[in-house]
């Protein structure tokens, strides 16, 4: 678990343009807490590369987590995966239940997933898509009372994602959530490295 207790993650785009992901992560990933390769198209063994070249650029391991890898068992280098419904319902109740894992998110759409995922043994969810999100376009968003909802009926944290920016983070903040991730307002933007910088500002003067 990370020690800052808001933590911030930086989704990839699912472009596919690894140049632009690497070169991205390497500009912002001081302002994140995580950063994820979420590329669907991709095999494990390409997700690995691409988190080499992360890791070639300077960005230290414990910050890297790889989206639908089936690995749980203590990496040496990864610290940490992210499944979809799907990656968990294929899972193995007992590669779950073991202590000597890797740290595992799920992504939920509802509160019966979230109940679920925590039940099988997920150390975190991301819950979303709480705002309206250009990943999303047209797909009405779920709002902070559905958010308030599964953050009050789980143990574990609950990542917010989904149209997050600097001006909703005080309101997910207030809805229960542990954190946010972000992949538009990161990757659309014309700097990322400003857009970087400003969300991690926006949760420090939470803090403070």
């Amino acid at each position: 678990m990370n020690s800052r207790s808001f933590e911030l993650h930086a989704v990839s785009p699912g472009t596919g343009d690894k140049q632009r992901f690497v070169k991205t992560a390497k500009e912002v990933w001081t302002c994140f807490d995580y950063i994820h390769i979420r590329e669907k198209h991709l095999s494990d063994g390409q997700k690995m590369e691409w988190a080499y070249s992360l890791q070639d650029e300077g960005i230290p391991m414990e910050r890297i987590v790889i989206n639908g890898l089936n690995e749980l068992n203590k990496h040496q280098f990864i610290q940490g995966v992210h499944w979809s419904q799907y990656d968990l319902a294929s899972a193995d109740s007992s590669s779950l239940n073991t202590t000597n894992r890797l740290r595992l998110g799920v992504s939920v759409h509802s509160l019966s997933e979230a109940k679920e995922a925590e039940e099988r043994g997920a150390d975190y969810l991301f819950y979303g898509h709480v705002f309206s999100s250009g990943s999303k376009p047209g797909i009405k968003p779920r709002g902070l009372s559905a958010l308030n909802e599964v953050c009050s009926a789980v143990s574990i944290p609950i990542i917010a994602i989904g149209g997050i920016e600097p001006a909703n983070i005080n309101a997910v903040r207030a809805a229960g959530a542990s954190g946010i991730a972000v992949i538009s307002s990161l990757w659309a933007s014309e700097n990322p490295k400003v857009a970087g910088a400003v969300l991690r500002q926006a949760i420090e003067r939470w803090r403070t």
